[in-house]
C-alpha cells in the first residue's frame, strides 16, 4: 500500500528496501496479485540478472497465486513466454527486445543494488525502450541494501535511476516480529593479517586478499575453532577469498570427515544445482564458495556462517550475513564466525552505515574497546551489557570513557531486545535526513509522522498536532515551538537519535493547527 500511496503523489522511481530474509519474492508475488485483481488490464515485468532469483520469483508468484497469469522469459532456462500480463524475465535475454513485450505499466527490478549507475547498461536500454511505448511506465527497485560501495545511496547523486525510498522495513521490526532468525557471534582468537592487502576501487585487492587468507595454518586454526564452537549446527556456509581458497577449505573440511563441497563461478550449472539441492536438503553439511552465494541464494537451514573473506563493502557484508537470517523449523539462530575483521570493520548489521562517494582504507589497528568479550565462552556483547548473553557470566564495569572517545561494537546484530540497552548507553547517531509525512488513520485524528534516517536505520515519531487537548497535544505543541524557534535542543529519540543535527528549518505541514 505504501507504493500505491507514493505514486498518488510522486512520479519518480522508488525503492522498496527490505532486509534479506523478509521475503522479497513473496512481496513481489503479493504485489502482482493485488495490482491485477484491482486493475486487471495492467501489464507487469519483473527483471533480474540472476537465474536463481528468476526461478525463485516465478515459483513464489505461482505458489502465492496458483492462477497467476505469469510467464517466464529466460534463454538460460529454456523458456520465452512474453504475452502474459506478468512476465518474469532475465535482463540478459530481453534488453534488446523491448518491442517484443510491448506496453508495460510497471517494472519491478529485484536486487537493484547490483545495477550499474552508467546510462548504457542493459537495464537502462530496456527501460528506455519500454518508455518509448509507454512514457508513464513506473519502475520500482527492490533491495536489502540501498547503496553501492563507490557511489553511496541508490536514490542520491547525478544520473541515478531511483529517486526515493517509498517503503523501508527495518531489521529491528522483523526481529521483534520473529520473521527473521537472529545472528550471534563469538570473538575469534584467530584473525588474518591484512596489513599487506591493498585496495582497488575501494575494495580489498582480490589477489592479495586470497594470498593473505589462503594459508594452511590459518585454515587449520580457524577450523579448530569452528569445530569447537559449531556444536550441533548442521548447515555450514563458508565465504572464501577466491576459487583456490574455497577448494582448499573444502579439502580441509573433508580431511576432518565433514561432507563438504565447493561452488564458484567456474562450477558447471548442473553440478552447482546438485550441490545446492543437497545442501538445502541437509545431506551435505558444508559448502564453501567464492563470490557466488551472496545474492539470490535462499537456504533457510543455514545456521553457521564462516567469514574467510574480508570486505570493505557494507552492502556485501549485509548480503553475506543475510544468508543466515531466514527462519527454519528447529533453527534458533545463526552463528557467525569472522576471521577477516569484518564485524569490527562494519559493526552490527542493524547499524551498518552506507558508504560515501569514496572509500577509505579501513583501519587495521583499533585500540579502543569496541565490545565486551566473555572470557569464558568468547561471546561478543555490546558495551554496557551487565552479563554475557550466552553463559550469563557477569562483566566487570568498564572504566569511564573520555568524552572524545567514540565507542563502537563488534556484535554482529543488535538483538530485538537490545533497544533499551542502546538507549541506556546514550548512544548517538548522525541524522542524515529527516522526512515529514502526513499520517492518516481510519479512525482518529491525523498526525505528523517524522522519520529520521541514520545510516541504514530509520527512527520514527508521531507528532499529534491535531489531537484534542491533552498530553499528546501538549507534547506536540512543545515540539513544534522548539522546531520553529530554531535548532532543537539536546534531545534523544528512540535509540538515541540526535535530531538537532538536521532540523534546521521550519516544517511545512499541510493541515497543522
Amino acid at each position: 500500500m505504501d507504493c500505491f500511496q507514493y505514486f498518488e503523489h510522486s512520479n519518480g522511481n522508488p525503492l522498496v528496501v527490505a532486509p534479506t530474509g523478509s521475503g522479497k519474492s513473496v512481496i513481489i508475488g503479493a504485489l502482482c496479485k493485488l495490482i491485477l485483481q484491482t486493475w486487471p488490464d495492467q501489464r507487469l515485468m519483473i527483471l533480474s540478472h540472476v537465474k536463481e532469483l528468476l526461478e525463485q520469483n516465478f515459483s513464489k508468484i505461482i505458489g502465492f497465486w496458483p492462477q497467476a497469469p505469469a510467464g517466464l522469459y529466460c534463454a538460460g532456462l529454456g523458456q520465452k513466454s512474453f504475452r502474459d500480463p506478468v512476465t518474469v524475465a532475465s535482463i540478459q535475454s530481453v534488453f534488446r527486445k523491448p518491442h517484443v513485450f510491448g506496453w508495460r505499466d510497471l517494472i519491478l527490478i529485484d536486487e537493484c543494488h547490483l545495477l550499474s549507475p552508467d546510462s548504457d547498461t542493459m537495464y537502462r536500454q530496456f527501460i528506455n525502450g519500454l518508455r518509448q511505448i509507454n512514457p508513464r511506465v513506473k519502475v520500482v527497485g527492490l533491495t536489502a541494501t540501498a547503496y553501492r560501495l563507490k557511489t553511496g545511496m541508490l536514490h542520491e547523486g547525478v544520473g541515478r535511476l531511483f529517486t526515493d525510498i517509498a517503503v523501508e522495513i527495518s531489521l529491528q521490526e522483523l526481529l521483534e516480529a520473529g520473521h527473521i532468525a537472529p545472528l550471534v557471534s563469538k570473538s575469534s582468537v584467530v584473525q588474518a593479517d591484512l596489513s599487506a592487502v591493498g585496495l582497488v576501487g575501494g575494495e580489498f585487492n582480490a589477489r592479495e586478499s586470497e594470498t593473505a587468507m589462503d594459508k594452511t595454518a590459518l585454515t587449520a586454526a580457524a577450523l579448530d575453532e569452528v569445530f569447537a564452537l559449531a556444536g550441533d549446527r548442521r548447515s555450514w556456509l563458508f565465504f572464501c577469498s577466491g576459487i583456490g581458497h574455497a577448494e582448499h577449505v573444502a579439502d580441509a573440511l573433508r580431511a576432518r570427515c565433514v561432507d563438504a563441497d565447493t561452488v564458484t563461478g567456474e562450477t558447471p550449472a548442473e553440478d552447482r544445482d546438485s550441490i545446492l539441492r543437497a545442501f538445502k536438503a541437509g545431506t551435505l553439511r558444508a559448502v564453501t564458495n567464492a563470490n557466488v552465494l551472496t545474492t539470490g541464494f535462499d537456504a533457510p537451514n543455514i545456521d553457521l556462517i564462516v567469514l574467510l573473506r574480508p570486505t570493505t563493502s557494507p552492502g556485501l557484508y549485509t548480503q553475506i550475513l543475510g544468508r543466515g537470517m531466514r527462519t527454519a523449523p528447529g533453527k534458533k539462530d545463526c552463528l557467525v564466525l569472522d576471521y577477516a575483521g569484518n564485524i569490527e570493520r562494519h559493526g552490527p548489521i542493524t547499524h551498518v552505515q552506507p558508504p560515501g562517494g569514496s572509500a577509505k582504507r579501513p583501519k587495521q589497528d583499533r585500540h579502543e574497546r569496541t565490545c565486551l568479550i566473555c572470557p569464558d565462552c568468547r561471546m561478543a556483547s555490546p558495551l554496557g551489557a551487565l552479563e554475557c548473553a550466552d553463559c550469563g557470566r557477569p562483566f566487570t564495569p568498564p572504566e569511564r570513557i573520555k568524552h572524545d572517545t567514540v565507542a563502537s561494537t563488534a556484535e554482529v546484530m543488535v538483538s530485538a531486545g537490545a533497544g533499551s540497552m542502546v538507549e541506556d548507553l546514550g548512544e548517538w547517531f548522525k541524522v542524515d535526513a529527516v522526512h515529514y509525512l502526513r499520517h492518516e488513520k481510519a479512525e482518529g485524528h491525523p498526525s505528523l509522522k517524522v522519520e529520521y534516517r541514520c545510516g541504514l536505520m530509520t527512527y520514527r515519531e508521531w507528532i499529534c498536532l491535531e489531537h484534542p487537548p491533552g498530553y499528546a497535544k501538549t507534547k506536540a505543541i512543545g515540539w513544534w515551538k522548539k522546531t520553529l524557534g530554531g535548532q532543537l535542543g539536546s534531545r534523544q529519540y528512540c535509540f538515541g537519535v540526535d535530531a538537532s543535527l538536521s532540523l534546521k528549518k521550519a516544517i511545512e505541514y499541510q493541515g497543522a493547527t
